[in-house]
């Protein structure tokens, strides 16, 4: 298990998008203490980076092996869709 660290940024996005995608997100990523059970898209070009979807929303995040902690570093509208 990880355990699993949130962005300040990300919390004031979380609240200011409506309240039941928040809740989604939220659940993704309390769910990031196991953070390749989702099975996360690594980005290219960044190592450690991964991202997840979640509806129209996208979670970025950083797997720190050796610590066992996982950083939420960014959510945001998934501008691909």
């Amino acid at each position: 298990m990880y355990r699993v660290k949130v962005h300040r940024d990300v919390e004031k996005f979380l609240r200011r998008i409506p309240k039941h995608d928040a809740e989604r997100i939220r659940e993704k990523i309390l769910s990031l203490k196991d953070p390749f059970a989702s099975k996360p898209r690594k980005i290219k070009g960044k190592k450690d980076t991964f991202r997840l979807r979640v509806g129209d929303y996208r979670i970025l995040f950083f797997i720190d092996e050796v610590q066992k902690i996982v950083v939420v570093s960014k959510a945001d509208k998934d501008m691909s869709t």
